[in-house]
């Protein structure tokens, strides 16, 4: 997935790395609807580079993103132990009243 957000990331900031020479370059005349629309494309462009950017942000690194399922079943494991544990309280609490009725 990070890959494809370098990729999207790429493609939205290539419209501003034209390499020819400003020279070269035929000027566009846009009509004033057309102005309007690459206007609105440039906003959601822009917007869509800083969600891409936040995106990257949250990312986590490598690093955690290779321990994220050691991490997971560490967890589970843990959640297990203490189930067991829970449930053995539980029933020696039982024990220990049906004892004492005795």
């Amino acid at each position: 997935m990070e890959g494809l957000l370098a990729w999207a990331a790429d493609v939205v900031g290539a419209h501003g790395n034209n390499h020819e020479l400003s020279e070269d370059r035929i000027p566009i005349v846009f009509a004033e609807d057309q102005q309007k629309y690459v206007q609105e494309l440039d906003s959601k462009a822009s917007s869509l580079s800083r969600l891409i950017q936040d995106l990257r942000i949250r990312l986590p690194s490598p690093d955690i993103s290779r321990r994220l399922p050691h991490i997971l079943a560490h967890s589970l494991a843990s959640n297990a132990a203490l189930a067991l544990q829970l449930n053995a309280h539980s029933v020696t609490k039982e024990q220990v009243k049906m004892h004492s009725r005795v």
